[in-house]
Order: C-alpha cells, then structure tokens, then sequence
C-alpha cells in the first residue's frame, strides 16, 4: 500500500477558498476513477507565528506506485494544472510517496 501526501501552504488571503476547491473539486475527482481511496485532509499545526497563512496535508491511498502513476497522468496532473491557474502563487506544496508497513 501507497500512501500519497501533499503538503500545501495557503497564503492567508485564500485558505478557505482553497480549502472548499480541495473538498468540492480536487478529492472528488482525484477519487473519481477508482486507482486513489482513503482521502484524509489535515492542517498541520505550527507555532511559526511569523509566516501568513496555513499548511495543510492531504493524503490517498493506492495500491502500488504503478497504479499511482497511471493516475497521475489521466488525473493528477490536470488537477495540479487547474490548482496553479486558480491559485497561482498562493498555494505551493510538494508531495511524497510513503510505503505502509506492517507492525509486526
């Protein structure tokens, strides 16, 4: 099992816009297809008063990295295209791939 996180910043000016898009639009259609489950939206907590805005992560699940980037290409890079062209430079983030473990 994947797990697929992105960790966005949302400068202050467009975090609840940005967040109605992640839920409205961006998880919908990234769950759309089928190859991505699990969606799991979080803010991360910081006590770095001096920078505006906030960071969130967003995390799925796939089944292997093959399956993750077959949707990258179908989907995943639409929805990052669509997320620049709204947001511009108010929202940056960058991804990560993590592999599941089991505890025993």
């Amino acid at each position: 099992m994947i797990i697929y996180n992105t960790t966005y910043h949302a400068g202050v000016n467009v975090e609840d816009k940005f967040i109605k898009w992640l839920r409205t639009e961006y998880i919908p259609r990234a769950l759309a297809s089928g190859e991505l489950s699990l969606p799991q939206l979080t803010c991360v907590m910081s006590d770095r008063r001096e920078v505006e805005g906030k960071s969130f992560a967003l995390q799925f699940h796939a089944p292997s990295i093959e399956v993750l980037e077959i949707w990258y290409r179908r989907t995943g890079a639409t929805l990052l295209a669509e997320m620049r062209k709204i947001f511009n430079e108010d929202v940056v983030g960058f991804s990560t791939l993590m592999e599941k473990l089991e505890l025993e």
